[in-house]
């Protein structure tokens, strides 16, 4: 299948979104593994002249993907700038724009339609039936089976948050061998989650409400399956890293529903997440830790990195209580 010269990636679902940029840089690197992303936000006063130069051909022929953030915030010297690149764009430069929605930048849009732009649907799913038909698309991507039943249940159990759905997909679609996958193997994963969910431990955890965070996480383990409850913890963690990060990379007078569109989130959830930003806005190289410990986690709960590494349930359990009860306390001021 051709990789298409440029995608327009139009909404406001940060999962879906990813996932657009991605496929094209994982099929432009396929084709060149040399081949470099530039990420290049249209509220960046040097945004036209980054654009310019990351689609400029060179001597040695290298290519790339470029990324353009929010075109709905692009002036007229960036809509001018992406303008002259689509007219001219070199044969190895792939052009991947974002847009959350609505006719701001219409004008634009449609020139990018015109010029042949590949439209990618990134529009937050509606509760319910839409979101149901997507889980079953997305275990269909892994080339396996889902019952009614199974994609309800796990609906039920992880809530409308496509990032941990996602997740919750993938992690089941890898570790359970029969199938089709059934509504017994869903319960199995996150029987009492819906109780005890990974959010209510991961807002302990980047609010450093220590105790909190380790009680609810034992409540979780407790309720449900114990051996079950990491890739749910650490996929609800890694979401309110993302989240957090996003929030904390906000212009300190933006307004709420400016950071609520940026992180994703309804408006309501905003001041929690400011709340929580203040934590670890002091501590940088911690958070960074964070991240590492994280993905660290993220091996372990589904089997280990590498060879021979694979934990039984009780070192899971222990790795997890570990991973929270430090990440925690990391957060807390001294």
């Amino acid at each position: 299948m051709t990789t298409p010269r440029i995608t327009l990636a139009i909404g406001g679902e940060p999962v879906l979104v990813d996932r657009a940029v991605r496929r094209v840089s994982i099929a432009v690197r396929q084709a060149d593994p040399t081949a470099q992303r530039t990420v290049i936000a249209s509220d960046d006063e040097d945004a036209p002249h980054r654009l310019r130069e990351a689609a400029a051909p060179n001597l040695f022929g290298d290519g790339g993907v470029v990324v353009i953030e929010g075109i709905d915030s692009a002036d007229d010297a960036l809509g001018r700038a992406i303008r002259d690149v689509v007219a001219d764009l070199p044969e190895n430069v792939y052009l991947v724009l974002t847009h959350p929605g609505g006719n701001k930048g219409k004008a634009l849009l449609d020139d990018l339609r015109s010029a042949g732009a590949e439209q990618v649907d990134c529009q937050a799913l509606k509760k319910g039936k839409a979101t149901l038909e997507f889980l079953t698309r997305e275990f269909s991507s892994y080339k396996r089976r889902a019952t009614p039943d199974a994609v309800s249940t796990l609906y039920d159990a992880v809530g409308h948050d496509l990032g941990l759905l996602v997740a919750a997909v993938s992690q089941l679609s890898a570790d359970v061998d029969a199938g089709p996958i059934d509504g017994d193997a869903v319960r199995s994963y996150f029987a009492g989650v819906a109780d005890v969910s990974g959010f209510t431990i991961a807002d302990a955890v980047w609010e450093r409400r220590y105790a909190e965070a380790l009680r609810t996480l034992r409540q979780a383990m407790l309720a449900s399956d114990a051996a079950r409850v990491g890739p749910s913890t650490v996929a609800s963690l890694a979401i309110g890293l993302r989240t957090l990060v996003r929030v904390g990379g906000m212009p300190p007078g933006a307004s709420e529903s400016e950071v609520a569109k940026e992180a994703g989130v309804p408006p309501w959830k905003v001041k929690q997440l400011r709340r929580q930003w203040t934590r670890w806005s002091g501590d940088q190289r911690r958070l960074a830790a964070s991240v590492v410990a994280l993905a660290d986690a993220d091996g372990s709960m589904k089997g280990g990195v590498l060879e021979g590494s694979s934990l039984d349930t009780e070192q899971k359990l222990l790795a997890l209580e570990i991973l929270v009860a430090a990440t925690a306390s990391s957060a807390a001021r001294d």
